[in-house]
């Protein structure tokens, strides 16, 4: 019986310890990768010309629509900011085309608002390819993804 009690408290005492110990501490989380450092002299993308390729998205008047004929004419550019006119097909089959402002950064992110009230966020994804997102809000809300090609 004393052998029993003993091993019952060697195996308590071995518990106890474990139970008390503190857990190792965990390792430090990777630092996020560093945002390359804009500088004076990074150079602002040139965008200029003329931009094509398709949308897809959703209008509250003209529903889900695909759009393979969109076009983008940035003529003007001066350092960060440019201007240009857009054309598009609406659902009646009729051409639009509407003036736009925009502005690209040193690393190629893109901000464009037109005449509509619509408005453009995106990035330069090569040196001739954009994506834009493009929304407008009210009656006839739009939301629209852009894959333009720079022509050459």
């Amino acid at each position: 019986m004393r052998t029993a009690f003993t091993i019952l408290v060697l195996i308590l005492a071995v518990l106890a310890c474990g139970c008390t110990a503190t857990a190792p501490a965990a390792a430090p989380a990777a630092a996020p990768a560093a945002t390359p450092a804009v500088t004076a002299t990074t150079p602002i993308p040139g965008v200029t010309g003329i931009w094509t390729g398709t949308s897809v998205g959703h209008s509250q008047l003209e529903g889900f629509r695909e759009h393979t004929s969109a076009v983008y004419n940035i003529s003007v550019q001066k350092g960060h900011a440019f201007t240009g006119t857009k054309e598009y097909v609406r659902a009646d089959g009729k051409k639009y085309t509407e003036n736009f402002s925009g502005t690209v950064s040193s690393r190629g992110e893109i901000f464009m608002g037109d005449t509509e009230g619509g408005i453009a966020d995106g990035m330069l994804t090569g040196p001739d390819a954009m994506e834009l997102g493009y929304a407008e809000d009210g009656p006839d809300a739009k939301a629209f993804l852009l894959i333009l090609n720079r022509q050459k």
